[in-house]
């Protein structure tokens, strides 16, 4: 994954990844039945990893809410946390796995169940909230999390250009619209 990561996909060489992991290069064909099906793996896990890191402390700091302010509070400390300048190689990757799912079906269904499987985490957070009335009855968790991360994503383009769009303006527009939806 690191080879991706730091040279991109054309650069990785089943040979190298062999060798970083102590193996012969057989080996490799062992599990992946060629360079693209590596390549495909690898692109799932970095996505996959690049939702878990953020989803657990969400539930986490969700489940120490003792109110609606505690909550509230928790929301904008998680989104500022995924707006950060520290992660937007992260959503990057993201946006770089999703182009690849457009030529790789395998890709879009990994994609597909990776989304319903994070996404539904989110869910059950705020259905949890619901409960307790900590956010709108009539928002549906499940879409408003698929929403969120659509949030995520498009901060992507903002930083495409940092030379004309304020980040931190955006960062507060966003924040501010997700805070209206779910809490009125």
């Amino acid at each position: 994954m690191s080879v991706i990561e730091d040279t991109g996909e054309g650069a990785l060489r089943v040979q190298k990844i062999a060798e970083s992991v102590g193996v012969r290069e057989p080996s490799v064909y062992h599990f992946f039945k060629n360079r693209e099906e590596l390549v495909e793996a690898a692109h799932i896990e970095r996505y996959r990893r690049s939702h878990l890191e953020m989803v657990r402390p969400f539930q986490a700091g969700a489940a120490l809410a003792d109110n609606a302010e505690d909550f509230r509070r928790i929301v904008k400390k998680i989104l500022s946390l995924v707006y950060s300048a520290e992660r937007e190689d992260i959503r990057s990757t993201r946006m770089s796995v999703l182009g690849a799912a457009q030529t790789s079906p395998k890709i879009a269904e990994a994609i597909r169940q990776i989304n319903f499987e994070v996404f539904s985490k989110v869910a059950e957070v705020f259905a949890t909230a619901q409960e307790k009335n900590w956010i709108r009855k009539e928002v549906d968790p499940l879409a408003a999390a698929y929403w969120i991360n659509g949030q995520i994503l498009g901060r992507v383009m903002a930083e495409m250009d940092k030379e004309r769009v304020d980040l931190d303006k955006w960062n507060q527009i966003s924040e501010t619209a997700v805070s209206y939806f779910l809490f009125g």
